[in-house]
């Protein structure tokens, strides 16, 4: 998400990539978006570094902050916890839900999709980052994207559903199809809304 929204803001400002509005305001809602993921990305590292038994001084020395600053910016219960126990119960309905979000994400739904956003989803994924990452993936159309069978995971407060994903995509000049496979993860929080929204592609293509 980070590279997709960096990626999206420089092509933006080079005039590479047409926008609907104000080129500028879109870059500038690209930044925020980079700076609220950015942000997560640290929190999640600053959780590790002292689960690894980095002190407050050396993780300050690192993001160039005091001891103090670091503590009160990072500090707290979600970032002393140890990593999350699995939750007996997962949301129930998690399953057909992460189903019909990615069926949203692969057809363009941006306004349905989104409605299913916790506020920092929201924040971080602009209707021109999901955009722009949907362009990036292979399968004009929803038929052309096989979706298999899903599993859940409850992770602590949150339940987490991985989705297989294959891409048909014609070959050109020759015949036959490359099937690109990849993994859809969407996350919940407590209450059923969206707090993460992933597609991660497999490494290699198949034929």
């Amino acid at each position: 998400m980070a590279q997709a929204n960096a990626e999206l803001m420089v092509r933006v400002l080079r005039g590479d990539e047409a926008v609907e509005g104000d080129p500028v305001m879109v870059a500038l809602a690209a930044a925020r978006s980079l700076g609220v993921v950015v942000d997560d990305i640290l929190r999640g590292l600053v959780a590790q570094a002292r689960r690894d038994g980095r002190t407050w001084a050396e993780i300050g020395d690192v993001l160039h902050v005091t001891r103090q600053a670091v503590l009160q910016r990072y500090g707290g219960a979600s970032a002393e916890s140890a990593v999350v126990a699995a939750k007996a119960r997962p949301m129930r309905d998690a399953v057909p839900r992460a189903v019909e979000l990615l069926e949203l994400f692969f057809s363009r739904r941006w306004g349905e999709l989104r409605a299913h956003f916790n506020q920092r989803m929201l924040d971080a994924c602009s209707v021109e980052l999901l955009a722009s990452v949907r362009g990036q993936i292979p399968g004009r159309a929803l038929e052309a994207i096989d979706i298999g069978a899903p599993r859940v995971v409850g992770l602590g407060e949150h339940t987490m559903v991985e989705v297989p994903l294959t891409f048909h995509t014609m070959l050109a000049f020759r015949r036959g199809v490359r099937l690109r496979r990849a993994t859809g993860r969407v996350v919940f929080e407590e209450g059923g809304k969206v707090a993460g929204l992933f597609i991660l592609p497999d490494a290699a293509p198949r034929r």
